[in-house]
C-alpha cells in the first residue's frame, strides 16, 4: 500500500514538515509490524507541495500518476487544499490534517484537524471570564483561512460578551509589522487573535514583543504549536495563549505508543510530537481503516467513501480511537512549552 505524504518542504509551513514526516513513518512501521494493511506492506512516499496552487496540484498528480499512490495525506494552507484535491482526480482519498476554517472540503477529502469555531468559542469565553478580556483585535494573513477565521472570531467575541475593536489582514511573507502594531496600540485591545501561517506567526509574535505590547495585551494564536513557540523564544511569549487538540505533556490522550516509538526513533533529530504530527500519525491509520472499510487497497473506492462529508467521529472509529470528539485545550506559553489552562470537548 503506497501512501503519499504531501507537505511543504520549505516556506512558511516548512517548520512543521520534519515532525509530520516522522510521525507518518512511525504509523507506517506500526502497521507493517502488524502485517501491513490487508496483507500489503505500507510504503510512505514523501512529496513537496511547494507554496503555490500550481506546485501543489503538480505534486498531487505525481503521486497518483507516477508513484501510483493509493491514498494521500497532507498539511497544506487552505488556499492550496483544493489544488491537491483536484490534482488527485478522484484516484485516491485525501486526508487533510491541519487546524482549518471548517466546512466541507469537497469530494474525496476527510479532515482531522479542529476548526476555528471549536477553539475560538470556548477560548474567548474563558479569557473573558478569567482574564477580563472585553476588547479584541484580529490579525491574520490575507487568504481563505484567516478571512473566515475573522468572521468566526467576531461571532465568538460577541457570544463571549466582548467587542471587536479592529482587524488587519497581512500578506503572506510580509515582515513590515510597524503599521499593524501601531493600529493595535491605537485600538487598545485586551486580546489579539492571531491567525498567521507558520513562520509568519513566529515573526509576528516576535515583533509584537519588540513593540512593547506583550506585557499589557494578551495574544490567542490559532494553528500554533510548540515548534513555532521555540522560534518565538520565551522572552517574546509573555501572555501568549494557543488552542489545540494536543499539547506536549498532556496525559491520557491515548498516544503513549506513538510518543514512545517517536522518541526511540527520532529523539534529538526531529521536533517533539505536536498536534500537527499527531494528526499525520492518525491520518496514516485512517487510510488503513478506509482500506479495511472497502475491503481492499483501492484508492478510487476509498475516495468514493468520502464523496460526502464524514464526521470526525466516524474517522476516529476507523482509526480505532475511543474519543467521539476531539478534546480542545487552551494553553499559555511557559518557557519553551505550554501549560494547559482549560480543556473542553469539541
Amino acid at each position: 500500500m503506497r501512501i503519499g505524504v504531501i507537505l511543504s518542504h520549505g516556506g512558511l509551513a516548512g517548520l512543521w514538515t520534519p515532525g509530520c514526516q516522522g510521525a507518518a513513518l512511525v504509523a507506517a512501521a506500526e502497521l507493517n509490524a502488524q502485517g501491513g494493511v490487508l496483507g500489503q506492506e505500507v510504503r510512505i512516499i514523501l512529496q513537496d507541495s511547494g507554496e503555490t496552487a500550481h506546485s501543489a496540484r503538480a505534486a498531487a498528480e505525481r503521486l497518483v500518476v507516477d508513484e501510483r499512490a493509493d491514498a494521500v495525506i497532507g498539511l497544506q494552507a487552505s488556499h492550496l487544499r483544493s489544488a491537491v484535491r483536484d490534482g488527485l482526480h478522484g484516484l485516491a482519498p485525501y486526508v487533510y490534517t491541519p487546524h482549518y476554517e471548517g466546512g466541507h472540503c469537497g469530494p474525496g477529502v476527510v479532515t482531522l484537524g479542529v476548526t476555528d469555531a471549536e477553539v475560538l468559542n470556548p477560548a474567548i469565553a474563558w479569557l473573558a471570564e478569567h482574564r477580563g478580556v472585553s476588547r479584541v483585535f484580529f490579525a491574520g494573513n490575507d487568504y481563505i483561512w484567516p478571512r473566515v477565521a475573522h468572521g468566526t472570531a467576531e461571532t465568538a467575541v460577541r457570544l463571549g460578551g466582548a467587542r471587536m475593536v479592529g482587524h488587519a489582514l497581512l500578506s503572506l511573507h510580509g515582515r513590515d509589522y510597524a503599521p499593524v502594531m501601531a493600529a493595535i496600540a491605537a485600538a487598545r485591545p485586551d486580546l489579539v487573535v492571531v491567525a498567521l501561517l507558520g513562520e509568519d506567526a513566529v515573526a509576528f509574535n516576535r515583533a509584537f514583543a519588540d513593540a512593547g505590547l506583550s506585557q499589557r495585551v494578551l495574544r490567542l494564536a490559532l494553528a500554533f504549536e510548540e515548534t513555532q513557540l521555540l522560534g518565538v523564544a520565551p522572552e517574546n511569549a509573555e501572555n501568549l495563549f494557543a488552542t489545540a487538540s494536543y499539547f506536549s505533556g498532556i496525559t491520557g490522550h491515548g498516544r503513549e505508543r506513538l510518543l514512545d516509538e517517536y522518541r526511540r526513533s527520532f529523539a534529538g533529530r526531529l521536533p517533539d510530537v505536536t498536534t500537527n504530527s499527531l494528526n499525520c500519525y492518525d491520518a496514516i491509520h485512517l487510510v488503513a481503516g478506509l482500506a479495511r472499510h472497502v475491503g481492499r487497497v483501492d484508492g478510487h473506492l476509498m475516495a468514493r467513501v468520502l464523496r460526502q462529508r464524514i464526521p470526525r467521529s466516524f474517522a476516529y472509529r476507523m482509526i480505532g480511537r475511543s474519543e467521539i470528539s476531539a478534546r480542545v485545550a487552551l494553553a499559555e506559553a511557559d518557557g519553551t512549552g505550554f501549560r494547559v489552562r482549560q480543556s473542553w470537548m469539541a
